[in-house]
């Protein structure tokens, strides 16, 4: 199967299109619809329901995007694994984010290690926070910053064979939209949003946060309630209309309100875990001297 094929796949799913996967991909709309065609060839299978200003993923495409992700990304683990075997020793640190918030934390971390090896070259990836804890075991890359969500024995959150260091730590606020009574309070309790719809973001078809919010507040919320949103420009517009509520982490709450002028986010109210913090995930056993350095200095600090 054609690696480049899946990767297009799954920029269409993320982008929505196959003309915002041509653009991503600097490919003309022609091209992606025959690598499209090619794929569901091979795959004897119907992946989209094409139609003129509309893409739509067909239940087989919809089942597809969990198998062609884990094909990808254990072609993508294997190729970093064969080049950085290769690769002679040099001033490289492989680092991998799972947000556009932990990347604003990124630059805060990178910042005086930069200023102290301003030569160092720096790869970077961006990918989903669970599927780090394989990449720093092989040793794809060096070190990731992800959420955490302090749920000791939530799937794939806490590694036992990797190292954490909390660089952020704050608590999920609710944000919902200054349109709706209860932004009048000060506070919120999870009674209070029991039959709202809940929207998160994940540019794949994802229930990892979906089960996060479960597992925190479980007994306060529905599992019906909690909606994927494909972008956050589409979970913060619904929020903002009032047509459901989000959770947002504390640390980077001042960014949020420039962003979303529509919303006011509010702490919730009682015993509940509402725990977040951006963390430094790193394997102990990696012997990378830039690694170490880092490590040393963000502790030092």
């Amino acid at each position: 199967m054609e690696i480049n094929r899946l990767k297009t796949f799954l920029i269409i799913v993320k982008t929505g299109s196959f003309k915002s996967a041509a653009e991503r991909l600097f490919l003309s709309p022609r091209a992606v619809s025959k690598q499209m065609d090619q794929l569901e060839n091979e795959l004897k299978v119907k992946l989209f329901v094409r139609q003129r200003n509309n893409t739509e993923l067909t239940e087989q495409g919809k089942s597809f995007i969990i198998a062609a992700q884990d094909i990808v990304n254990i072609y993508d683990d294997e190729l970093m694994r064969i080049q950085s075997e290769r690769e002679s020793r040099e001033k490289k640190l492989k680092i991998g984010f799972s947000s556009a918030n932990q990347e604003i934390i990124l630059q805060r971390v990178l910042r005086p290690f930069i200023q102290l090896h301003p030569h160092i070259k720096l790869e970077f990836q961006e990918e989903s926070g669970r599927h780090f804890h394989s990449l720093l075991e092989k040793g794809a890359l060096d070190f990731a910053i992800a959420p955490y969500y302090a749920l000791d024995d939530f799937p794939n959150e806490k590694f036992s064979a990797l190292k954490q260091i909390e660089l952020e730590r704050g608590s999920l606020l609710v944000g919902i939209s200054i349109l709706n009574p209860l932004s009048k309070k000060n506070a919120i309790t999870l009674e209070d949003i029991a039959d709202y719809p809940i929207y998160y973001y994940s540019p794949y078809e994802s229930d990892f946060l979906k089960k996060v919010f479960l597992d925190k507040f479980g007994k306060g919320i529905r599992k019906d309630t909690i909606m994927r949103a494909s972008s956050l420009e589409q979970r913060n517009i619904r929020v903002a209309a009032n047509q459901g509520i989000g959770f947002y982490p504390s640390p980077f709450i001042t960014i949020e309100e420039q962003w979303n002028p529509m919303l006011k986010f509010l702490k919730l109210e009682g015993d509940v875990n509402d725990f977040y913090s951006s963390t430094f995930y790193y394997n102990p056993s990696n012997d990378n001297p830039y690694l170490q350095e880092l490590v040393k200095l963000i502790k030092d600090n």
